[in-house]
């Protein structure tokens, strides 16, 4: 198991920040993950209203692409997954019927 800290200054890092849809029942939430470039991510899940106010910087880019035609664009149906037919598994004695042994070369 490799224990290695993350130096800040020179690994990279992702960090991602989903918003979900509000729901009546409950209060808008963010999906927050940080990961390096390979392995498994730290996903936290927060109330939108713990990020308020929102940094200025994420606030512009969010307001660009709610602007830009990359938010308006139609997202790319899934078709579903065609399933395929079930390989038939049978079981095949290792044992030969015939009298004859294998020989090892």
């Amino acid at each position: 198991m490799n224990n290695s800290a993350i130096d800040l200054d020179k690994d990279r890092l992702k960090l991602c920040i989903e918003i979900l849809p509000e729901v009546e029942s409950t209060e808008r939430m963010v999906i927050i993950s940080i990961c390096r470039e390979q392995g498994m991510p730290l996903i936290r899940t927060i109330g939108l209203t713990e990020l308020i106010p929102i940094p200025l910087p994420l606030a512009e880019i969010v307001q660009a692409y709610a602007a830009s035609e990359l938010a308006s664009q139609e997202p790319i149906a899934t078709v579903e997954e065609e399933r395929p037919e079930p390989i038939a598994i049978t079981k095949r004695s290792l044992v030969s019927s015939k009298p004859e042994q294998m020989t090892l070369l």
